[in-house]
């Protein structure tokens, strides 16, 4: 499989968001791909060709389908991208919610976090 210069800003945009959305670093991705963090980077700017197995093994890391995030594969497989897709986000609280509501497209979660308190 033969990947694009797109493919890989793709990769290296979505890298990006997911680095800052779940706080991970280049080093601890580079660890779990079993790669240096030198290797890492080099892949995602372009120094060292995408490969089949890291494209495979990131995007499954990432949580993300690469024959609907990368354009090669999605015209390859002849899929287009649908109008829309549902997304799923968890979250862990440090305490117990008390309400939860949505004004437009944003959703607050109240609750109560017990504070104990430390001798000093």
């Amino acid at each position: 499989m033969q990947y694009t210069e797109q493919d890989r800003n793709i990769l290296h945009d979505t890298w990006m968001s997911y680095k800052a959305k779940m706080r991970i670093t280049q080093i601890e991705m580079a660890k779990r791909l079993g790669v240096s963090q030198l290797v890492f980077s080099d892949i995602l700017r372009g120094k060292l060709p995408l490969e089949h197995h890291f494209v495979t093994q990131f995007c499954g890391f990432i949580d993300v389908d690469p024959a609907l995030t990368l354009p090669s594969l999605r015209n390859k497989v002849g899929a287009s991208m649908p109008n829309s897709v549902t997304v799923k986000n968890t979250y862990i609280l440090d305490g117990d919610i008390k309400k939860v509501y949505y004004t437009g497209n944003q959703l607050v979660v109240e609750y109560e976090h017990n504070v104990s308190e430390t001798a000093a």
